[in-house]
């Protein structure tokens, strides 16, 4: 962090707190696609005839269905954390909002500062 821009560690943090909330909730739904395409798989073992060939290639595919879950679960878990923080503290979030807000203000206001001379000491 350089010292002209004060409002990038709030700004990364906040962009951190968005970024991990939508990806519980990314999780959460590839989680539920997840179930029911396993719930299909095993309807279909279940009540279609399947050969040999299509029986290892269903199993292949639980398989690849099955990991996808586990990742997307854990993913789930390793978030959940983070947002269950986030959901308590709202209003601490919404005032480091306005805090970048503010430091933002600040920060444009300094960049462009010019000065004007009160006296003609200089001249």
């Amino acid at each position: 962090m350089t010292e002209d821009k004060i409002s990038q560690g709030i700004e990364n943090f906040l962009e951190y707190i968005r970024r991990t909330e939508q990806l519980y909730h990314i999780s959460i739904a590839n989680e539920q696609e997840a179930n029911d395409a396993t719930q299909d798989i095993l309807h279909s073992l279940e009540l279609e005839e399947h050969d040999y060939h299509s029986s290892a290639r269903i199993a292949r595919k639980l398989k690849e269905v099955r990991q996808t879950r586990r990742a997307a679960k854990d993913l789930t878990l390793k978030t959940q954390v983070v947002v269950n923080w986030i959901d308590e503290n709202r209003k601490t979030i919404k005032t480091l909002e306005q805090l970048l807000g503010e430091v933002r203000k600040v920060e444009r206001n300094t960049e462009n500062r010019i000065y004007t001379p009160k006296t003609s000491v200089i001249e």
